[in-house]
């Protein structure tokens, strides 16, 4: 290498885009050292980076791994410049500060053959390495952790954690938020009013996730934030830029070559992708995907969305009625605007608890159709709460024929007195108390049969606020969010549907579902037909 070429090189680095092609090298999926190109997706970040970013995306674009590059760049060519990384996990946040471990004890490397430019760009990787010297322990900047930080001679360090609380970071790489906050809300509020926080105005943020968890929590929040950003003509350095929306089809990688065919269900979902979204989608485009979902099956639009309504309409793993909810979105069943039926019957269902949640749904069923009205759910509150919002409901509505309970509400309770009793001491006396089925299951599989035949009206996705002032998911969410227990949840059983803020709202349609069964819907609508007959 001469000299002038070696000057050229060095005149080079002040270009970051350059350095990012040319410096770094990574691992690809197979264990092969490559040096670090950026691809589509990755180039569409970087030219249009912003303060605060927000990236909605689907499964294996090498974001994560952009990022990762990108801090490792700043850290080495910006002194005393602090980033860090927090994931899901400790150990996957581990993996990603391993990536950056391994890109920069190979920037002398030489792969194998080199040309004369490969050798020139190693030995300037080995004069940066040589100046920059990760430090350990006993060296003059000691690291507490060498998994949890890395620290360099130049005083510039990244550190990973699951919150990151405290201290100041010029740089911040929050990543599948979503999956925190299905899984772990309160961490997620924790990284949003904390870590979050440790970033100054001029820093940069980038929130990176596949999506899970429909329409509730607070990365659905902040992704809704972002795209409501994009409509503002300018925004400042303290609001979030909702980054495109990287889907399955922007990876160069998702082709699968053949002369494969699909189900005629999956070509009409392609051709209105390609008219709404404005796309061509190849011939292994689709085949890729159609061979895709006959593995992921349900999940296949989570894992690798075409768009963001499509990613916020289902539910997260396991989720018990996000087929059946997906389904009514998709034909436009969700949120509509109908009027009550002034004919017909009208029911509320309940699940009942004292100091924990209480959740009511407003239902009407008629014409082989139920239409889901309303729904109200709150915490903390005394029964006369609950009776208010039913005295709301038929003031606006109409006179509730019944009002569906759970079996537990004849129970009474150490004073002698039953939840019936204390409704009727509130003067609601058309309340019915519905058998208890032994198997939780069974009335799940009957809530999905009237599902399939249901209409969500839009005060169904209403959001009320909690004591917190916290936004509470809406019964729609709460139905789309039941699911069963993660793997290896503690004390529950896989098949089991887990207890949480989704979960009384869902247990209160159940309670409806299975009052359809035991024919204490048809013997109502009877009697109120029998009196609009003697009128």
């Amino acid at each position: 290498m001469t000299a002038s070429d070696n000057d050229e090189l060095r005149g080079r680095l002040d270009n970051p885009l350059w350095r990012l092609h040319h410096l770094y090298w990574i691992e690809d999926k197979v264990g092969r050292m490559r040096r670090f190109r950026p691809n589509a997706a990755q180039l569409r970040l970087h030219r249009g980076l912003w303060y605060r970013n927000s990236v909605l995306k689907a499964r294996q674009l090498g974001i994560s791994t952009y990022v990762a590059m990108l801090m490792l760049d700043r850290c080495l060519f910006t002194p005393h410049f602090h980033a860090g990384i927090i994931d899901k996990t400790l150990p996957d946040a581990a993996q990603k500060l391993a990536k950056i471990r391994f890109a920069w004890e190979n920037l002398d490397y030489i792969p194998p053959g080199a040309d004369a430019g490969e050798r020139a760009l190693a030995y300037l990787g080995a004069r940066i390495k040589q100046e920059s010297g990760v430090l350990k322990k006993g060296n003059r900047c000691p690291v507490a952790d060498a998994r949890t930080r890395l620290a360099f001679a130049n005083g510039s360090d990244i550190r990973i954690g699951t919150t990151l609380r405290g201290g100041t970071l010029q740089l911040l790489h929050v990543s599948e938020l979503a999956h925190v906050s299905v899984h772990s809300p309160w961490r997620a509020r924790e990284i949003r009013t904390g870590a979050i926080n440790t970033v100054p105005a001029e820093g940069l943020i980038i929130l990176e996730s596949t999506h899970e968890g429909g329409r509730y929590g607070v990365n659905y929040e902040m992704t809704v934030q972002a795209m409501e950003n994009a409509a503002r003509s300018e925004l400042s350095p303290l609001d979030f830029r909702f980054f495109f929306f990287f889907s399955w089809f922007d990876h160069p990688d998702y082709l699968l070559q053949g002369r494969g065919s699909w189900s005629e269900a999956l070509a009409a979902y392609f051709e209105k992708l390609e008219r709404e979204s404005r796309i061509h989608l190849s011939h292994a485009q689709k085949l890729w995907y159609a061979r895709m979902e006959r593995t992921m099956g349900a999940a296949m639009r989570q894992e690798y969305p075409s768009t963001p309504d499509e990613a916020f309409a289902l539910g997260n793993d396991g989720a018990i009625y996000g087929i059946q909810i997906a389904l009514l979105r998709e034909r436009g069943r969700v949120g509509a605007d109908f009027a009550v039926n002034r004919e017909e019957p009208l029911y509320t269902s309940w699940d009942l608890g004292l100091s924990d949640h209480t959740a009511i749904w407003l239902v009407q069923s008629w014409g082989g159709q139920v239409y889901w009205l309303d729904h109200y759910a709150a915490n903390q509150q005394p029964l006369e709460h609950y009776v208010d919002k039913i005295r709301e409901w038929e003031g606006r509505y109409g006179t509730i024929a019944a009002h569906f309970l759970p079996h537990d509400a004849a129970r009474r309770d150490p004073h002698g007195h039953s939840y019936v009793e204390s409704l009727a001491g509130q003067g609601v006396y058309a309340v019915r108390v519905v058998p208890r089925t032994p198997d939780v299951w069974r009335g799940i599989n009957v809530l999905r049969g009237l599902l399939s035949k249901s209409w969500f009206h839009r005060a169904t996705l209403h959001q009320r606020l909690n004591l917190q002032g916290e936004k509470e998911p809406s019964g729609l969410t709460c139905l789309e969010m039941y699911r069963t227990a993660p793997p290896g949840a503690s004390g529950v059983c896989r098949e089991s549907p887990l207890h949480d803020a989704a979960s009384h709202s869902a247990d209160a349609a159940r309670t409806f579902a299975e009052a359809h069964s035991h024919g204490l819907v048809a013997p109502v609508v009877a009697r109120v037909q029998k009196r609009r007959a003697l009128m």
